[in-house]
Formats: structure tokens, sequence, C-alpha cells
């Protein structure tokens, strides 16, 4: 396959990573990655099983060490900030498979997300207010234990959590995974309404067609390198993405279950 050089986004980028090479053990599962993320926007990273779509988002948000290059959040290097860190700059980061605390009631989940602002109490009421504007059913289910609820509101749960320090950049690692179709709808849906809220989205994500469908910017990773880079659209009727990742596949599964990188 050509592999096309990056492409710059047309507008300022709130994250930058360059260069990016990472892996496990040794043995590089990214390599050379360019990236920017567009502030504003919804961006997707797409692209087979193992082509290192979630491990680069666990280099941009700290969960792995970069071996090489840098990441950059409005211009400041946070290559070897640890991920912690990187909330307070802004940065939140929603991992793969509705992790929340079950036993936990949705309110404790919420409150834990404020971990950074706990001690100004006005603030952690201003950013509930505005989680559960953003997501009604977490309002209505506010004293209902976390791991009792579907799997779709645990999706949401997670997300509203990751809002709660009010971040400049949201990033998800597969919010569809394992949904029915209907609450993927629902997420993708979320995503929209969060950009018109005045987040910056970017993603993973295995359902390609219907990230695109949604996003202004993508990335098609293919063995680690960034093999395509543009306009979403674009992306979503590039003849030769098509043919290569927007097929039946994985995606198309019954399950849904499908996932990365480590291997």
């Amino acid at each position: 396959m050509r592999t096309a050089p990056a492409v710059a986004p047309a507008t300022d980028p709130i994250l930058t990573v360059r260069d990016l090479t990472t892996g496990y053990f040794g043995v590089p599962v990214v390599r050379n990655a360019d990236m920017d993320i567009p502030r504003g926007a919804i961006t997707s990273v797409i692209g087979p099983n193992g082509a290192g779509k979630s491990t680069a988002l666990k280099a941009v948000v700290g969960l792995l060490k970069a071996w090489t290059g840098e990441v950059r959040m409005n211009g400041a290097d946070i290559t070897a900030m640890p991920a912690h860190a990187r909330v307070g700059k802004g940065l939140a980061f929603v991992p793969q498979g509705r992790i929340v605390l079950p036993e936990m009631s949705v309110l404790q989940n919420l409150e834990i997300g404020a971990f950074t602002i706990r001690k100004d109490r006005a603030r952690v009421k201003e950013a509930l207010d505005r989680v559960m504007t953003l997501f009604p059913i977490l309002r209505e289910r506010r004293a209902q234990a976390a791991g009792t609820m579907s799997g779709g509101e645990q999706q949401m749960l997670a997300i509203a959590r990751a809002l709660m320090t009010s971040p400049q950049l949201i990033v998800l690692d597969e919010p569809s995974l394992g949904l029915s179709p209907k609450l993927v709808d629902v997420v993708f849906a979320k995503m929209t309404e969060l950009k018109r809220e005045g987040f910056t989205v970017a993603m993973v994500e295995q359902k390609a067609s219907k990230a695109l469908e949604i996003s202004d910017w993508a990335y098609v990773l293919h063995t680690g390198r960034v093999a395509f880079s543009g306009a979403a659209q674009s992306i979503l009727h590039d003849e030769q993405v098509k043919r290569l990742y927007l097929g039946q596949g994985p995606e198309e599964t019954a399950d849904g279950d499908s996932d990365d990188d480590e291997t």
C-alpha cells in the first residue's frame, strides 16, 4: 500500500505528536508517528487490529513511555510528564471497557473524577451540574450503584467522570466497545454534543465508518505508522482507505468486541 505523508490540520492544534515511537518489552508498536489534534474538533484514529491505535493514545496520555519523539499540549512539552499530572494540564482519558467503580454510586464515581479540584466545592458542584445536564440519565441514577447500570449507562458515566475536571481535551479508547448498535449511536451522538459544548475530542475507534461520519479530522494507522491523514470526510470517501479499512472487518462482527494492539 502507499503511505501518504501526514497532513497538518487547518486549525490550531491543541495537542501535537512528533516522531513518536513506543511499544512493549522492546518491541516497537508505534513508529515515528506525527499527529495533530485540532482544537474544538473531533479527531478519530482508525486502522486494523494491531495497528498501534490504543498504544499511541496511551503514550499521549502518559500511560506508556515514549521511546522517541515528543508530545505537546498547548505548546508545552508533556512527553515526560506522568499521567496524573497531564490531567492538570487539561487532558482527560476514558479507557476502553467502561471502567467504573461498581459498588459505588453514580454520584460517588463522579466525585472521584473531580480529585484534582476536590478542595474547591463550588467548582465540583459546577462540574456535577454540567455533566448531569450533558447526561441526564446520571442525574436520575445518581444514587444507584454503578455496577447495576446497563453497559451504555456505564459508558456515559465513564465519560462524565472524565469531564469532571472540565478538560480541554478528552481522549477515548474504543468508546463503542461491546455496545449494541443502538447504544453505539447514542455514544456517538454524545461525542458530537461534547464538541458543541466546547470540548476537543480524540478517539480510537474500531467502528471506523461511524467514527469518520461524526469526525472532523482523522488518522489511519497501519503497522504502527500514520498511513493516511486528513479531513474525516475525505478519508471516509478515499477509495484505498475504503478498500483496506472500511469494508467488512472486525468492526462489523456480531459482538463488536474486537480490539487492538498489544500483539
